[in-house]
């Protein structure tokens, strides 16, 4: 499985006490912190945005890892923004031992703008259309990268104790015919991973998906996010994550996202059909999380899964 250290369904829930971060703001930013609000959507993470007298807004990003945390994505970005990605300025990364616990540390420049996600909620399909296109172009040009650094993102056929898991928590949660479908799953999944070459290794975002996409007031995708999770991988690793992953209205739009690809590399080319393995090896990770996902989330999975076996 392609599964990170820590899985993405977890949650943080602790507060790094209110010094701490100023003191890494101040060594960052040489300025006092002004005001602090913490973004709820920050996701696996502490997240706040920041003002300071004098200074543009930041993002402070506060990591829980038993490894120092954000140590490639300054790098991973830099690539990005070389080929056309739009992504954040970083600031500083630092790491920090508070109490005998590392607390990883990454400031990066506030970029104005909403997500394509929360945009989702509110516009008509028709709006949103040229900006997932835009995303797939962004996408095949991230993917133009050769990768030296990040977090891996390779395929294992599943063990069978965790496909007994993740079986047992859709049958448990969605019924036997779902728990046939998802045991359908790993046996492809297997079987693609046993069988055929590896693929092409590119530059991966890791999580590209439109909540990580930043909009302006003009229509512009003026930010891509969180790159973490960036690092060698298919092109089919990212362009399976929007098919599992994309939320709502954009989860059955991957051919937007392909045709934006396509103004800059053939999408059947980069993902040289490893997709469906892809997908469904993201969807698994997603059934087997330790942190239950919704049951919306779970029926998700198993529809991809489905689609992919012919179930």
């Amino acid at each position: 499985m392609t599964s990170p250290v820590v899985e993405r369904g977890a949650s943080m829930t602790e507060t790094t006490p209110r010094p701490v971060i100023d003191s890494v703001v101040r060594s960052v930013c040489g300025r006092e912190l002004e005001r602090l609000v913490r973004i709820t959507s920050g996701g696996l993470h502490e997240t706040y945005r920041v003002e300071m007298l004098n200074h543009v807004p930041v993002v402070v990003r506060i990591a829980r890892r038993p490894v120092p945390w954000f140590t490639n994505e300054e790098h991973t970005m830099a690539q990005a923004r070389e080929v056309g990605v739009p992504t954040p300025d970083v600031l500083g990364v630092e790491q920090v031992d508070h109490d005998g616990e590392l607390l990883s540390f990454s400031i990066l420049r506030l970029v104005p703008g909403r997500s394509l996600e929360e945009l989702a909620g509110e516009r008509p399909p028709s709006d949103l259309e040229p900006l997932v296109m835009d995303g797939g172009e962004l996408l095949a040009r991230l993917h133009s990268v050769v990768p030296d650094r990040g977090m891996p993102h390779e395929l294992e056929p599943p063990d069978e104790p965790f496909v007994a898991r993740v079986v047992r928590v859709a049958d448990e949660t969605l019924g036997s015919a779902a728990a046939a479908i998802v045991a359908r799953g790993a046996e492809f999944l297997r079987d693609e991973v046993m069988t055929r070459p590896a693929p092409r290794l590119s530059l991966a975002h890791g999580d590209w998906l439109p909540k990580h996409f930043l909009i302006d007031d003009a229509g512009v995708i003026v930010g891509v996010i969180d790159w973490e999770y960036a690092g060698p991988a298919s092109p089919a690793f990212d362009l399976a994550h929007w098919e599992v992953a994309a939320g709502g209205a954009l989860h059955d739009r991957s051919d937007l996202l392909r045709l934006g690809y396509a103004r800059v590399a053939d999408p059947d080319a980069a993902d040289a059909g490893w997709v469906p393995a892809f997908a469904i090896d993201f969807a698994l990770e997603v059934l087997g999380w330790r942190n239950p996902a919704p049951p919306a989330r779970l029926r998700r999975c198993v529809d991809v899964i489905a689609r992919h076996v012919g179930a």
